[in-house]
C-alpha cells in the first residue's frame, strides 16, 4: 500500500492549487481526480472558462449595431455553434495542459479514479488503497436537479449539457434566475434565440442588490428576453417538437420551447466520497463542515472550494487552497479574512463586494448611498454601452466604504479597486480624490 504525506481529492482550482502549494513545500503529494479530462474541475470544464468564451462571442454580436452606427459595416450572419464548441474544447485543453505542466514541475503525483474513504487515514481509488498522513478534500460541486425537469441531455439540459449543442435552438426556457441562468440568457439572446427566464423568486439574482436586479431586468427587456418571476415548474412534457412546460404563478400557464436549460444551482459533490468512514461530518445541505482554518471534524483532514459552504467561485477556492495548505504544513490556524468579489458576466456585467445596502439596513447601520451613472462616463459612451451605475455603501459616521456594487461595462474588472479600498478601510472622499486617467471606465469611481 502506497503512503503519502498528503492526499488531495479533486483537481479543480481548490485541489490543484492545494497540491502545488504542498508539493512546493516539500510534501510527498498525491492528487486524485476521476479522469484526466476532469483536471481543472467545474471551472475549466463546464463553468468559468467555457461560459466566458461563449459570452465573449456574444458580446461582439451584441455590439454589431453600434459598430454599424460608427460607420464600421458588420453583418452577423449567425453562429456556427459547432465551431465555437471546437474552439472552446481547444481552449480548455490548452489550459489543462498548462495546469498539468505546473503539477509535473512541482512533483505532484496524479492518480485517476473515484476516491472513497476507507478510514481516517486511508482512501480507496477505484480499488487501490492509499494511506495518507493528511488530506485535503476539494471535490467541488455538481448540477442540481429538480424532479419536475428530468434531464435527458437532448431537450432538457443541464449547464454542462449546453456545451454539447451543435446548433442553436429557435427558443429556450431557462429555469433559474441566478448567475448561471442569466449568463446563458445573455448568450442565447445575442444570437437571436427567443429566451424565457423562469424565476421562482420575486427578482432576478436573488442574492444581489435590488436596484441592480431591476437594472438587469430592464436590460433583458430591451433584448426581448422574457422574464417570469414568482413562477414554478409543475410539469415538463417532452415531445418531437420540443418541450411543453406547465407553469404555476399568477394563474397556470403553458408554454412550448425547443429546449429547456435547468439552471437551478449546484450542490456539493460528496456522495461517492463516503466521508462518514473518515469521521468527516456534513451539514444538512451536504456541505463538508469546516472551521475557520478549513479543518473538518478530523483535524488532519481539510476541505476547500465548492464542497464547503463558502462562495462558489474559483477565486475563492484558490484563496482557500493557499490558506489550507499553509495551515496543514505549518500547523497554523489562518482563516480567509479577505473580501470575495461577486462577479456575473451578463450584459451588462455585474460585480459587488462587501456589505450590501439591504444588509446594512438589516443591521440597523446608518449609511450614505453614493451613486454614479455610466451615462456620464466618456469611455463607456465610446465603448457603445453607457447603461448602469456604480454604487457605494458608506458609513454615515466615519465615511469609510463598507460595500460596493457595479452594473455596467467592465464591472468585473473595475471592482478590484473597490475591494482594495474596502479592505484598507478607505474613506469615500479619499477614494474619489485619487486621480483616474481620462477617458477610462474606472474613472466612474472618481464621481462617487
Amino acid at each position: 500500500m502506497k503512503q503519502y504525506d498528503i492526499v488531495v481529492i479533486g483537481a479543480g482550482p481548490g485541489g490543484y492549487e492545494s497540491a502545488l502549494e504542498l508539493a512546493r513545500s516539500g510534501m510527498k503529494t498525491l492528487l486524485i481526480e476521476r479522469t484526466k479530462e476532469r483536471i481543472g474541475g467545474t471551472c475549466l470544464n463546464e463553468g468559468c472558462i467555457p461560459t466566458k468564451n461563449y459570452l465573449s462571442g456574444a458580446a461582439y454580436a451584441s455590439k454589431a449595431s453600434y459598430f454599424n452606427d460608427c460607420g464600421i459595416v458588420l453583418e452577423i450572419k449567425g453562429l456556427n455553434l459547432e465551431r465555437l464548441e471546437e474552439k472552446t474544447i481547444m481552449l480548455k485543453n490548452e489550459i489543462r495542459t498548462g495546469v498539468m505542466w505546473l503539477l509535473e514541475q512541482a512533483g505532484v503525483e496524479i492518480l485517476y479514479g473515484t476516491a472513497a474513504f476507507v478510514d481516517e487515514h486511508t482512501v480507496d481509488v477505484s480499488g487501490e488503497q492509499i494511506r495518507f498522513d493528511k488530506c485535503i478534500i476539494a471535490t467541488g460541486s455538481q448540477t442540481k436537479t429538480i424532479e419536475q425537469l428530468p434531464q435527458d441531455g437532448k431537450r432538457i439540459l443541464s449547464s454542462r449539457d449546453i456545451f454539447e449543442l451543435k446548433t442553436l435552438p429557435s427558443s429556450i426556457a431557462i429555469v433559474g434566475g441566478g448567475p448561471i441562468g442569466c449568463e446563458f440568457a445573455t448568450f442565447f439572446s445575442a444570437f437571436g434565440v427567443s429566451v424565457t427566464v423562469i424565476v421562482r423568486g420575486t427578482q432576478l439574482l436573488s442574492g444581489e442588490d435590488e436596484e441592480v436586479a431591476k437594472a438587469l431586468l430592464r436590460a433583458f427587456k430591451k433584448r426581448n428576453i422574457n422574464v417570469m418571476t414568482s413562477t414554478i415548474i409543475n410539469k415538463a412534457v417532452v415531445g418531437e417538437g420540443g418541450v411543453e412546460l406547465v407553469l404555476a404563478g399568477e394563474g397556470d400557464v403553458r408554454m412550448t420551447c425547443d429546449i429547456v436549460l435547468c439552471a437551478t444551482g449546484r450542490i456539493p459533490y460528496t456522495e461517492a466520497l463516503s466521508p462518514e468512514k473518515a469521521g468527516v461530518r456534513l451539514n444538512d445541505q451536504g456541505f463538508i463542515e469546516v472551521n475557520k482554518a478549513f479543518q473538518t471534524t478530523q483535524k488532519h483532514i481539510y476541505a476547500v472550494g465548492d464542497c464547503i459552504n463558502t462562495p462558489a467561485f474559483a477565486h475563492t477556492a484558490y484563496t482557500e487552497a493557499h490558506i489550507a495548505a499553509h495551515n496543514l504544513v505549518h500547523g497554523s490556524m489562518d482563516s480567509n479574512n479577505h473580501l470575495t468579489p461577486y462577479t456575473i458576466f451578463t450584459d451588462p456585467q455585474i460585480a459587488s463586494c462587501g456589505l450590501q445596502e439591504r444588509e446594512a439596513k438589516a443591521q440597523g447601520r446608518a449609511v450614505i448611498i453614493k451613486k454614479a451613472f455610466f451615462k456620464t462616463n466618456a469611455k463607456a459612451k465610446i465603448a457603445g454601452d453607457d447603461s448602469g451605475f456604480a454604487k457605494l455603501i458608506v458609513c454615515a459616521d466615519s465615511g469609510i466604504i463598507l460595500g460596493a456594487t457595479i452594473i455596467g461595462v467592465e464591472a468585473t474588472e473595475i471592482i478590484h479597486e473597490l475591494i482594495v479600498a474596502i479592505e484598507k478601510e478607505m474613506r469615500a472622499d479619499d477614494l474619489s480624490a485619487v486621480i483616474h486617467a481620462h477617458p477610462t471606465i474606472s474613472e466612474i469611481i472618481r464621481l462617487l
